[in-house]
């Protein structure tokens, strides 16, 4: 019996580094939408910081999934049509809603400092969807380039598809380990990191030899950066709690295959009790 269909919504800092992460022609970005029983979504501001932050090729590879319909990419404007369709005028509070919570998860104060607007113009406005949007607009507009707030779409997608269509979602997303504690802590929604990804690739049957060249790719990425990591956290079991320790990046793809991991919510690696 197939299992449940799950949403999940790619993040602009998985994206970019799905694409970095290849073997041969492939990328791991593309070993990803293979995955069975998974719906993939993005938020429209996710192209939007991939062309920003200089990533031509994820921008690139990201367009062509949405174009083959292998992803779905929402814009504002269609959550709101959306929404609005069911819930006609309480549409934009929802949206308010969500899109504050978002912002508390990764920074207290963002959106006091940019989104105050929308409170004032839902205090005047009734139903004015192409209002609302302009002064959306408007408010992100003084966020600027330099300051990427994607995860807060991120955030606010997930709450919408939970809402109209009452399916577990999921975010595939950046290897910050604050981000994957606000979503899964704060707002209950399973992470995926770039790490668990390769767990992921054994519990659906691949081969070690098909994703060893993967996890080549990942660990070469790691090591050459300008900050080289050659160790990652994960959770073990010590003196009755878990706690994270570091291990050597470049075994951990053998240990999955032992069956010695399983995931967290957040997308870490948790070791299994002896």
């Amino acid at each position: 019996m197939a299992e449940e269909l799950k949403y999940a919504i790619l993040d602009t800092d998985f994206i970019s580094k799905a694409n970095i992460i290849k073997a041969e022609a492939s990328v791991l970005a593309d070993e990803v939408l293979e995955f069975p029983d998974y719906q993939f979504f993005c938020h429209q501001k996710m192209k939007e910081e991939l062309g920003e932050h200089g990533t031509g090729e994820a921008q690139l590879w990201l367009e062509r999934k949405i174009a083959s319909g292998e992803i779905t990419c929402y814009s504002d404007e269609q959550i709101i049509t959306e929404m609005r369709e069911k819930l006609h005028g309480f549409c934009y509070d929802y949206y308010r809603s969500f899109l504050k919570q978002g912002c508390s998860l990764f920074d207290a104060g963002f959106y006091a400092r940019y989104f105050m607007p929308l409170d004032e113009w839902l205090e005047k406005e009734k139903d004015n969807a192409e209002a609302f949007l302009a002064v959306l607009c408007s408010c992100e507009d003084e966020i600027g380039h330099q300051k990427s707030y994607g995860e807060v779409k991120a955030f606010v997608l997930v709450q919408v598809l939970r809402l109209l269509y009452g399916m577990e979602a999921y975010i595939f997303c950046s290897d910050d380990f604050g981000a994957r504690q606000g979503f899964a802590n704060g707002a209950q929604i399973p992470c995926i990191s770039i790490l668990s990804v390769f767990l992921k690739m054994w519990l659906i049957g691949k081969k070690m030899k098909e994703v060893q060249p993967f996890f080549q790719s990942f660990v070469q990425w790691c090591t050459s950066r300008e900050n080289p990591q050659t160790h990652v956290r994960v959770w073990v079991f010590r003196e009755g709690s878990y706690k994270r320790e570091r291990m050597p990046v470049a075994s951990i793809l053998q240990d999955i295959y032992k069956g010695l991991y399983c995931v967290r919510k957040n997308g870490d690696l948790q070791r299994m009790q002896d």
